[in-house]
């Protein structure tokens, strides 16, 4: 589903021109994405994995951009990561920050007993000038500068901004480390020429916190994560969901639209149809993983 056909089918489900004042590019764009967060976090049909390596007596790890939450969990409902010593797989449950801050346990060992997840800062704004030229096309254009380093300080879905022609957009794709995909809007140009001057500023990240922390180097430690959809701000990017997912994020979006314009009783028969089609998708993925509908836990309390 790109980015194109789901414009004009909210446009149609809205009953919109493409010469419409109402309904903007960015605007929907931004309500289609987040539709699709808000699919992705029903449904968890798009899955990643990360790969650690550890740090002799280093506790915290940053998770890549793209981790909306934890996805393995055991019989107990339990989330949990896999940790390799080189030989040997364990697995390492999820606890509380609260409690593992509480018990203190700062004395690495060579296999942490458990792990924890926190929020933690975006990083500094990253800043520079634009070296070559990059045209706008199909709603894409790219920024160079030969005297970066993109590959380890930017993310796909980083907010960017021109501030030589005042527009602003997102990171669609990081290509080398000297070269971003971009989309811009609400500038003069919204696209890049030489000598503009550009910052990108990242977005949020979640850390992983080995708890105690490993004292040895070298071990592998593997997150499986349910992966927050890439950003889709051009025409012929797509989002990676189920093709039957696509009446979910229009309905979402237009949703969003009809309680901008305060119409309520229209939103609220639009959300209902977005929930019900959320419904049947993620029963459709629990049939795909041969899962069943409910896990039962029989710790006593």
């Amino acid at each position: 589903m790109d980015g194109k056909t789901l414009d004009l089918e909210l446009r149609e489900i809205l009953q919109e021109s493409s010469n419409s004042s109402w309904l903007d590019q960015k605007t929907s764009y931004n309500y289609l994405y987040e539709a699709a967060c808000e699919v992705q976090e029903r449904t968890l049909s798009l899955v990643s994995t990360q790969t650690i390596t550890t740090v002799a007596a280093q506790s915290g790890y940053t998770l890549n951009a793209d981790f909306l939450r934890l996805y393995l969990t055991d019989d107990y409902n339990r989330y949990y990561i896999k940790y390799n010593d080189g030989s040997n797989d364990s697995f390492v449950f999820l606890e509380d920050y609260e409690k593992v801050i509480y018990d203190n346990q700062t004395e690495s060992e060579s296999i942490p007993s458990r792990f924890t997840l926190i929020s933690t800062s975006a990083g500094s704004n990253i800043t520079g000038t634009v070296t070559s030229a990059g045209a706008l096309s199909n709603g894409e254009c790219t920024l160079t500068d030969t005297g970066a380093s993109f590959s380890s300080t930017v993310s796909v879905g980083d907010e960017v901004h021109n501030t030589t022609d005042d527009s602003h957009g997102y990171i669609l794709a990081v290509t080398s480390g000297t070269a971003l995909v971009t989309a811009l809007f609400g500038g003069t140009d919204n696209d890049w020429d030489s000598s503009d001057a550009y910052i990108v500023v990242p977005q949020g990240r979640w850390q992983l916190i080995l708890a105690p922390p490993s004292s040895t180097a070298g071990h592998t430690v593997t997150v499986h994560y349910a992966q927050r959809p890439y950003p889709v701000y051009a025409p012929y990017r797509k989002y990676d969901l189920k093709q039957e997912l696509k009446p979910a994020l229009v309905k979402y979006a237009a949703w969003l639209y009809k309680y901008r314009d305060k119409d309520p009783a229209m939103g609220d028969a639009l959300y209902q149809y977005f929930d019900m089609q959320c419904r049947k998708a993620m029963s459709g993925v629990k049939r795909g993983l041969n899962r069943s509908k409910m896990k039962y836990n029989f710790i006593i309390r």
